[in-house]
């Protein structure tokens, strides 16, 4: 077995256990959300929220297209704009970062 099956093999179990559901261009995504952070930032004249999310996702979830910066995804019921798309040729998952939408 290569690393490549063991890591998604691994994932596939991870999912099972501590997976969330996401939405994405219509599609329902089976993710894992390895970095949740809430800030705060200055906007005018109030401290407004900044979620920041990070999920790992295994690229067999996107068959046609990987998702595109400045796309909206939905995790947990929450809308949020995609700000990094990360893979690898050979990889087998694809982090995305998340941010909160400018609306």
């Amino acid at each position: 077995m290569s690393l490549e099956s063991d890591i998604l093999n691994d994932l596939q179990e991870l999912l099972q256990e501590h997976g969330v559901q996401a939405r994405w261009n219509n599609n329902n995504v089976l993710v894992l959300v390895s970095r949740n952070r809430n800030e705060q930032q200055l906007d005018i004249g109030c401290f407004v929220d900044s979620p920041d999310l990070s999920l790992r996702v295994p690229q067999l979830a996107f068959p046609a297209a990987l998702p595109k910066l400045g796309e909206r995804m939905e995790v947990d019921d929450a809308v949020y704009r995609i700000t990094r798309v990360s893979s690898r040729q050979r990889a087998p998952l694809i982090n995305l970062s998340l941010s909160s939408t400018d609306d």
